[in-house]
């Protein structure tokens, strides 16, 4: 019986040090998705979780996922490095403490230790042209985590590209999608 109690302690363990899904991005459209990719603090977790916003990814000047691009994020602190779109940084709020408050690579112990504790929340975009002329607007996310994301399914008036963010259960756990169309 204490083994079986260890073991159910280590699993519990793990389970509330993980972040509860992966995501999965994929632009199908022929436009760049340019905007606010954000995190925030679980559902029922209240007003005292961190709140996170991706760094803009080069060549561009905000967060972009390419036409055709297609990427998928484990945990925040690995968005960097080789991924296909890479996150090499978080602009971090701390709502306890202003003084965390600020620009942090993606590999800091600062990010690490909001893993447990932030969700992939949503992201605020337009499509745009190889220009930069934008098309249409989207908001699109999780509406339980954030009352801002109202819906987690779009359809631009312009473009009639359509955005869907949704999370479905897996024999690995959680995963979060967003996609475009």
């Amino acid at each position: 019986m204490k083994k079986v109690s260890i073991i159910l302690g280590i699993m519990a363990g793990i389970g509330i040090s993980a972040q509860s899904s992966t995501l999965v991005i994929n632009n199908y459209s022929g436009y760049d998705a340019a905007g606010r990719f954000m995190t925030v603090g679980s559902a029922g977790s209240g007003s005292s979780q961190p709140l996170m916003y991706a760094l803009p990814n080069a060549p561009y000047s905000t967060y972009t996922i390419p036409a055709g691009g297609y990427t998928k994020y484990d945990k925040f602190d690995n968005t960097g490095g080789s991924n296909p779109i890479p996150i090499p940084g978080w602009w971090y709020i701390d709502p306890l403490n202003s003084a965390n408050n600020g620009n942090y690579p993606y590999n800091h112990p600062i990010i690490t230790a909001v893993t447990p504790v932030d969700e992939w929340m949503g992201f605020a975009f337009s499509l745009t042209d190889s220009t930069g002329y934008s098309y249409d607007t989207f908001e699109v996310g999780d509406p339980v985590l954030s009352g801002g994301f109202l819906s987690s399914s779009q359809t631009g008036p312009n473009t009639g590209s359509s955005a869907d963010w949704f999370t479905i259960t897996t024999p690995g756990g959680l995963v979060t999608y967003f996609q475009i169309y």
